[in-house]
């Protein structure tokens, strides 16, 4: 693997480099990640695929200057991916919130994607993320403004969970962004930066049959975050995707049998779901 880097009006943005496929696959990571994730895949991806998997803003070695990211300025660092490479097309990959990141780009990316790969997808139903795309964006910043010294809600998240006001799942998710302050700026940045990716489901689904991009979507079986009732309803009726289920995966479904799938299928879409 290979580190590239590119310079942005906002920031150095960081991407790693593997395979020697004629075909280009951007990589886009989720929420706390970072490029790296991606490795496990490079045998499955490399005699089709030249990937570039990117560092998102405020993960990994990318150094953003901006307190969020748009669509406008990740289309920008992609549009740079395809010039390094000199390509006018690319097969498209996210992880979870990459993912969402993803269709949510599809309105401008759908005329120069060969293909697209969802893991984990966001934007279909996802626990937690109905609550933060609500929260307007005047409350967010003050939160952020409140918690630069997190101690007094550390205190009283601990007094939440002893007396059962704060489900484990949402104090472990605080206590982990909320008391380091580069992880509390990746969170209040990407929180920022939701608006720009909002997602409608109808007009996802609309895009898809509009556009026929061959689609790969991959969900664990066990996956406790993603709805996946809502995430087969918004993918049905849609012969170019392609819905596999792995019966031992969760929620972090990059490893080893996603790498096994991967290798498998990736030449036979559109093909009817299945589960492997």
């Amino acid at each position: 693997m290979k580190s590239q880097f590119f310079e942005t009006v906002h920031g150095r943005v960081h991407a790693l480099k593997f395979g020697h496929g004629t075909g280009l696959l951007i990589a886009l990571h989720g929420f706390s990640d970072r490029a790296r994730m991606f490795a496990v895949l490079e045998n499955s991806l490399s005699e089709r695929y030249t990937t570039v998997a990117i560092d998102l803003p405020f993960h990994g070695q990318t150094e953003w200057h901006k307190s969020d990211f748009s669509k406008e300025d990740l289309l920008a660092i992609l549009a740079q991916v395809l010039e390094s490479e000199g390509k006018t097309r690319c097969s498209l990959l996210g992880f979870s919130f990459g993912a969402r990141l993803a269709q949510a780009m599809l309105p401008e990316l759908a005329p120069q994607l060969e293909q697209l790969y969802l893991l984990s997808p966001d934007g279909g139903n996802t626990k937690g993320m109905g609550a933060a795309e609500r929260t307007p964006m005047w409350m967010r910043r003050f939160l952020f403004r409140m918690l630069r010294y997190p101690g007094w809600f550390v205190t009283l998240a601990n007094f939440g969970l002893n007396w059962g006001f704060i489900p484990a799942f949402t104090y472990k998710f605080m206590r982990n962004n909320l008391t380091r302050p580069k992880r509390m700026q990746r969170l209040f940045g990407c929180w920022f930066s939701m608006d720009s990716f909002n997602l409608f489901r109808l007009d996802l689904h609309k895009i898809l049959q509009k556009t026929q991009i061959p689609t790969l979507v991959f969900i664990g079986a066990k996956d406790t975050m993603v709805h996946k009732k809502s995430l087969k309803k918004l993918y049905s009726n849609l012969p170019y995707v392609h819905l596999i289920i792995l019966k031992s995966e969760g929620h972090r479904i990059v490893g080893k049998a996603l790498a096994e799938s991967l290798g498998n299928v990736m030449g036979s879409v559109p093909m009817k779901s299945t589960e492997e």
